[in-house]
């Protein structure tokens, strides 16, 4: 699997990228909405299911379930302990698969590897996680706020600490789901003996 990371500073890229990744695919038909420390967002999955033949409805609600996420990261924000101009409020993750992997991973394993990545990533902070298929291959986008839930401690990883959860994803996909063609080598080093 290929994990990529991106800083999200400000909360109108927030607000973006949460309206990005959960407005792309219909989720309840193909993929699945799984989230950490988002206070009422089952209720919004309760409104969604009554909903089901109502696009308008639909829309409203999902609007809605947006704002309730961008309020609770920015609530959450309001904890920060040190205060910096260009502080980073949370982190859009994509963790990609080969495509020729895409039969091994029905909905209910993509979840499974969502729930490990927040776990392993940062199992403190909050979570935003949903799958999209648009592409040739199957990738799940994480939300992950830059603090700690409730405690203002910021969850920022060095590249090694980055690369070290790189590879124990791997080993849970090893291990747990035989992804084949998935498998990628976290721990080479890039060559700098180019010859011409």
């Amino acid at each position: 699997m290929i994990i990529k990371s991106k800083s999200i500073k400000s909360k109108k890229a927030l607000e973006n990228t949460i309206r990005y990744i959960l407005t792309k695919e219909n989720q309840k038909e193909l993929g699945f909405i799984m989230n950490k420390f988002i206070k009422g967002d089952r209720n919004f999955d309760k409104q969604m299911q009554e909903a089901k033949t109502d696009l308008v409805k639909q829309e409203q609600i999902l609007e809605k379930r947006i704002q309730n996420m961008v309020k609770q990261f920015e609530s959450n924000e309001l904890k920060r302990k040190v205060q910096r101009s260009n502080a980073n409020r949370a982190y859009h993750e994509i963790v990609s698969f080969h495509k020729s992997d895409t039969d091994k991973l029905p909905k209910k394993v993509l979840l499974k590897i969502a729930r490990k990545y927040a776990k392993e990533r940062s199992p403190n902070s909050m979570v935003i996680s949903t799958m999209h298929s648009d592409k040739d291959h199957l990738h799940i986008h994480n939300v992950i706020s830059a603090l700690e839930f409730a405690t203002g401690k910021p969850v920022r990883l060095s590249r090694k600490e980055f690369k070290d959860v790189k590879i124990r994803m791997e080993q849970f996909q090893e291990k747990e789901l035989g992804l084949e063609h998935s498998k990628v080598n976290h721990s080479k080093k890039k060559r700098t003996d180019v010859t011409a």
